[in-house]
């Protein structure tokens, strides 16, 4: 096989990265290897550089990113409909001391126990499996199809896997939380969240440890971090979201309980740079790779020379 870019990694970022590719023109080879636990599918999507804590520069670029977002899904309306929201997100301070470090004093647009007031601030979300699925067929219909394929060597120009090869002239790492199978400085950070029945909040919405925000006709709770590689959720986390849920939202207390949805976050110091002679990568995006995907992107179609 080749290629002039092969894209290694699959989730919102690697499709991107190979969408964006192939909207200039370049031959592209996607592929990936499957594992259980993408980030991509259990992710929230969330907007929200500002209740995440980003400061200079990564601010910029997630603000920048979020003004990406709408011409985007623009592009991708024929391929499917993607869920999103851009009217804002929300801190509910549960505190005198936190309303007065959010200038939370605005009245909540969602019941929250224990809130002394909140904040909105720009962003919103992006379902990140519709999101990705989107591009998936927007990719195909332009020739480049998903390859499943587990690679095990990389070289400049060359990647190998059981039984194939594909040369090109870069190509491209969106590992996520598996970057450190090729040395990459990251690590799996679990996260686990609820899928409920019951009325949504009007975007994001950030309370203590966790957060709300639409899903569908209900409501994603989420969630939980926990280090290493354990697959699935356990009883310690669908307790405390259990317990987060009762406890923080009065409208969630009977909610009807619609599913679980856990993956590996890539922990770690952002970075998107070369990394080898024609391989680029980038990750570390912890859980905000919906959030910097645009911004991620159009850095490495910087790196590679094809912005324009």
């Amino acid at each position: 096989m080749r290629a002039k870019a092969i894209v290694v990694g699959a989730g919102i970022i690697g499709s991107l990265v190979a969408y964006e590719l192939r909207k200039r023109g370049l031959e592209v080879l996607l592929l990936d290897a499957g594992f259980p636990g993408r980030a991509t599918d259990a992710s929230a999507g969330m907007l929200a550089p500002h209740p995440e804590g980003l400061r200079g520069e990564l601010l910029e670029a997630a603000l920048w990113s979020i003004a990406a977002y709408p011409a985007l899904l623009e592009e991708l309306k024929p391929f499917g409909p993607v869920e999103a929201g851009f009217s804002g997100v929300y801190v509910a301070a549960l505190s005198p001391s936190e309303a007065e470090l959010w200038e939370a004093h605005d009245p909540l647009p969602y019941p929250v126990r224990g809130g002394q007031g909140g904040r909105r601030f720009p962003g919103g979300y992006v379902n990140p499996k519709a999101l990705r699925q989107a591009l998936l067929r927007a990719l195909s219909a332009q020739g480049v199809p998903l390859l499943e394929a587990r690679v095990e060597e990389i070289r400049e120009g060359w990647v190998g896997w059981a039984g194939g090869e594909a040369r090109g002239r870069w190509t491209v790492l969106a590992l996520g939380a598996w970057g450190g199978r090729f040395g990459l400085p990251v690590r799996p950070l679990k996260g686990e969240a609820l899928l409920l029945q019951g009325p949504p909040p009007p975007g994001p919405l950030f309370a203590g440890g966790g957060y709300i925000l639409p899903r569908g006709e209900g409501v994603y709770l989420g969630a939980t971090e926990r280090e290493g590689w354990a697959e699935g959720v356990d009883l310690f986390g669908l307790r405390w979201l259990a317990d987060y849920a009762h406890e923080r939202f009065p409208l969630l207390e009977g909610a009807w309980f619609l599913g679980v949805l856990w993956g590996f976050r890539p922990a770690g110091e952002l970075f998107v740079r070369e990394v080898a002679p024609g391989v680029l990568a980038a990750g570390g995006h912890g859980r905000n790779g919906v959030l910097l995907a645009p911004w991620t992107a159009r850095q490495v179609l910087r790196l590679l020379g094809v912005e324009g």
